[in-house]
């Protein structure tokens, strides 16, 4: 006899930055006996079905490393979506919510020529002005350096083509700030690994595996490995280094790929390629991308197991490495230079073209300017976000207008989340070319396109038909009206009737 079941869809919270489909956390669904009836991946605009029994009260949770998701209650034949949300800040969340400090310093971009030595790059590809993100270019090895007031400076390795925020570093940090992607689903799942979020970690294991679509990009791949050398799951491992095998010595990660096969080769007693690999890993010159690849050459190297003259030579390279190794996804050092890590290095910005920045506290004050990565025309161009901190205390809007525009929409929601997703659709379809959250308010100011309204009149809309949102403020120069309407053509006769 079968049990009947109704469908509830779980979507996942709004991320700032996270491409579609992109692994944001992951979600259990519990019935009133507190059993569990499901665990799925959270996945950026890509809601995931469930089976619930008809009439059962559910409670739906997640984790993600982004931002502290609110349990919400759904009932079986009545739920048709769960709408997972981040906890408003009241000091119990995770992530950004949390109370922080502001933080001001330096940070500078260093890329690996390829003779093997490191060089401070132009940082007018990162961002301008006072940034709380930076995108790095395309290319090989590239290191994050931050610095400033009584800290040491932290040097990360990071993805070329990536973007990155600065977040000021929660307590007694040896860091200003911390340095955490965008949104990534690479780091998704490192971050569960680190903070030993087992359950949560095996659920985004399994969407690499399902769904080829995802791999290709390095964090994902490199964290779905580790995952499974966590584990101790040699076949996985071995079905992860097939998958792997098209990957060229040329890509940045390919360290954290020998790192791997040193974990694979020691456990199947391969004590022949073991050297071999050990030995490449020494003449590289550089620690790997991930942490998690650090940590696992670490614990092979202290193992019982016979010593080689490559296993010195690598011991000898990390050594440093781990000494001023910092908690971090990525590895993380303190280091005047990326090639020489210090437990205690000089402070102060050494020579170069370090680029200021200050991030205040607990600030949604943020102007969104998007960049080209690469400077040449290419097919598909690549962008990233950069969020600029401007003064709280200032009231009215603090932006430079674009010359020939002179008129800005105001559009209000309670829920900055929403105001992040409403900005990043705006400038990535091309409605508009300047946005700017309003200091003080939840609010974003659109620069009003030469062309007309028509674009702002479709998208805004999809808002509401979408159950983003149930209605949207909307103000020019004072005039106000509320957006609760899901059709385009009544969207434009609104805004007509604002701009007249």
């Amino acid at each position: 006899m079968s049990v009947a079941t109704a469908h509830v869809e779980i979507v996942a919270p709004i991320v700032p930055g996270a491409a579609p489909g992109t692994v944001v956390g992951a979600a259990e669904v519990l019935d009133r006996a507190n059993r569990r009836l499901a665990r799925v991946p959270l996945r950026a605009e890509r809601p995931t079905r469930v089976e619930v029994p008809p009439g059962e009260r559910c409670r739906v949770h997640g984790w993600s490393p982004y931002l502290s998701v609110q349990s919400i209650e759904v009932t079986g034949g009545r739920t048709e979506k769960a709408v997972l949300t981040a906890r408003r800040a009241s000091g119990e969340g995770t992530g950004g919510e949390q109370s922080r400090r502001g933080a001001t310093g330096w940070v500078r971009l260093w890329g690996r020529e390829p003779d093997g030595h490191w060089t401070v790059q132009d940082p007018s590809g990162m961002a301008t002005g006072g940034t709380a993100a930076v995108a790095t270019p395309l290319g090989g090895p590239t290191v994050l350096q931050v610095g400033g007031g009584h800290q040491r400076p932290v040097c990360t390795l990071v993805p070329a083509g990536s973007l990155f925020m600065l977040q000021p570093a929660a307590g007694r940090s040896q860091r200003p700030v911390e340095i955490r992607s965008a949104a990534d689903s690479g780091f998704t799942l490192l971050e569960a690994l680190r903070l030993g979020e087992w359950g949560w970690a095996a659920v985004m294991e399994r969407v690499w595996w399902d769904d080829p679509s995802v791999r290709g990009t390095p964090l994902f791949d490199l964290a779905v490995a580790y995952h499974a050398c966590r584990r101790g799951d040699l076949d996985q491992v071995g079905r992860w280094r097939a998958e792997a095998e098209h990957r060229p010595e040329s890509d940045p990660a390919w360290i954290d790929v020998l790192a791997v096969d040193a974990w694979l080769a020691r456990r199947q007693g391969e004590w022949r390629d073991l050297a071999e690999i050990l030995d490449r890993l020494a003449d590289y010159g550089r620690a790997p991308l991930a942490a998690e690849g650090l940590d696992l050459l670490a614990a092979d190297l202290i193992r019982p197991a016979p010593q080689s003259g490559p296993e010195e030579r690598l011991r000898r390279l990390l050594t440093p490495y781990l000494r001023a190794s910092l908690p971090s996804s990525l590895t993380s050092f303190t280091a005047a230079h990326p090639q020489k890590p210090m437990h205690r290095p000089p402070q102060g910005a050494p020579p170069g073209r370090p680029l200021p920045f200050r991030v205040e506290k607990n600030t949604n004050a943020l102007r969104i300017q998007w960049r080209v990565l690469r400077h040449e025309p290419t097919e598909g161009e690549e962008y990233a976000v950069a969020a600029h901190s401007l003064p709280p205390d200032k009231p009215g809007l603090r932006v430079s207008a674009p010359e020939g525009r002179n008129e800005w929409l105001i559009v209000e929601h309670e829920d900055p989340m929403v105001l992040w997703w409403l900005s990043h659709r705006l400038l990535e379809e091309g409605v508009t070319a300047g946005i700017s959250l309003v200091p003080g308010r939840n609010a974003v100011a659109v620069a009003l396109p030469e062309r007309g309204v028509g674009p702002l009149a479709v998208l805004l809309p999809s808002l509401l038909r979408e159950g983003r949102v149930r209605r949207l403020g909307l103000s020019v120069r004072g005039r106000r009206l509320q957006l609760d309407v899901e059709d385009a053509a009544a969207v434009q006769l609104l805004l007509a009737s604002l701009l007249g």
